[in-house]
């Protein structure tokens, strides 16, 4: 399999979407290579050692926190105002466990993170942001990029909740 450029009818470009991941071919390749670079008679050399790429080297820990803490509030919201029924009280449910494995999955790549040292701080994350596909992001729009939908429906589903037990009961 070969890079195709994505194109768009507004705009031709060539856009490497998977940039940062060797495809399937290029892995044989570079495992082929050190195959045989073992099995030489010359001195063995530092060979590089394959190991995980960080999940999000850019991102702390901290901010996954906020971002599952604004999707929990979403699922309380959804108990508290929408379950009055069995079947919505199921369908939330299942929601809710949609939601867990949505953010368990990436808590268990972080547990096997090799090197956790790379990580920043929050402090560090706000004052000097990520590096993202379009270019560099501050901080803060970063964390407003990630919070905006899931605090934005929560206090959307909680204005309509309360809404709905003042006028219909």
């Amino acid at each position: 399999m070969q890079h195709q450029p994505l194109q768009s009818k507004s705009l031709t470009m060539d856009v490497n979407v998977a940039a940062v991941w060797p495809s399937f071919e290029e892995a044989l390749v570079n495992r082929q290579a050190l195959d045989v670079e073992a099995r030489t008679d010359k001195p063995a050399e530092a060979a590089p050692v394959a190991s995980p790429t960080p999940a999000a080297p850019d991102v702390p820990a901290a901010v996954g926190g906020f971002v599952a803490a604004s999707y929990a509030a979403l699922i309380l919201v959804f108990f508290a105002f929408f379950a009055g029924s069995p079947l919505a009280f199921f369908s939330i449910t299942v929601c809710a466990l949609f939601v867990g494995i949505y953010f368990a999955v990436p808590r268990i790549f972080f547990a096997v993170e090799a090197d956790r040292s790379r990580r920043p701080t929050l402090y560090r994350f706000w004052h000097e942001g990520m590096q993202t596909l379009t270019g560099r992001s501050s901080g803060k729009d970063a964390m407003i990029q990630m919070m905006i939908v899931p605090v934005f429906l929560a206090f959307g589903l909680l204005a309509m909740g309360i809404m709905g037990r003042i006028f219909i009961g």
